[in-house]
């Protein structure tokens, strides 16, 4: 059976989007707990708050591709011979998994409510 490399540049390309991805939670998550949700109109979000609508209404899905994405990476004797590369995915990794695990609970039911509703 033949083994499919995964090139560095991929790698270097979903680790990429993994950060953004979790940043843009991140900061929904924050302008969240600091914003007071009376005067967050549900019809228009302000300009600010993008970012945010979009990595929690994409989040959980493009959260789940990376992650299938990133353990066949994992496999890329290519990326496993890059030290920094692989250190970068596995942190990526993990901080997706860590939002991808908010997202699925109770809180993050709400922050889902709270900008895509």
């Amino acid at each position: 059976m033949r083994q499919t490399s995964t090139t560095r540049t991929f790698a270097g390309a979903l680790s990429t989007v993994q950060l953004v991805l979790v940043l843009a939670y991140a900061y929904g998550a924050v302008a969240y707990l600091t914003t007071d949700a009376r005067y967050f109109p549900e019809q228009s979000p302000p300009g600010w708050s993008w970012p945010a609508v979009l990595a929690t209404a994409l989040g959980l899905p493009l959260a789940v591709l990376c992650l299938a994405l990133a353990a066949g990476a994992w496999r890329s004797a290519e990326v496993r011979s890059a030290p920094r590369l692989r250190v970068a995915l596995a942190a990526t990794s993990v901080a997706t998994l860590v939002a991808l695990l908010v997202m699925a609970t109770p809180p993050g039911w709400e922050l889902f409510d709270w900008y895509v509703s």
